[in-house]
């Protein structure tokens, strides 16, 4: 996959890819506008996306709602490296679900390919064409 990033003032960016747009920005005191989500914000935000998606795969698979599952993720920086994050998925589940579709459903997030892309390290290559 290609991504295009277009420069469209002060700190603002549209990352373009396919048919769609991701518009950012910086956050107000790293002198951006505020006025969408900074890269590093998509980032961790994309790792509980991705853990939605296979709760409603495992889900959908078996004819279960997801309304009443509650799931949520809180990072938390090491204070002596920032890039250092605990990344911490929790999900609340109805008491319909038993303790099978709560275990699957914890087995699914652990499929999950943005975590694996993660817990795999990715190689950088930086090129000047």
């Amino acid at each position: 996959m290609e991504i295009k990033i277009n420069f469209t003032g002060n700190k603002k960016m549209d990352a373009v890819f396919d048919e769609y747009i991701i518009k950012c920005d910086q956050p107000l005191d790293n002198d951006g506008d505020a006025s969408a989500p900074s890269p590093y914000d998509y980032f961790l935000a994309s790792t509980a996306l991705c853990a939605g998606y296979f709760v409603k795969a495992y889900c959908d698979s078996r004819n279960l709602a997801v309304e009443g599952i509650k799931l949520s993720q809180n990072n938390n920086r090491d204070t002596q490296n920032k890039y250092k994050q605990i990344i911490d998925l929790q999900i609340q589940f109805p008491e319909s679900f038993s303790q099978k579709d709560k275990d699957g459903i914890v087995r699914a997030i652990q499929g999950c390919s943005v975590k694996k892309t993660i817990q795999e390290v990715p190689e950088f290559k930086i090129s000047v064409i």
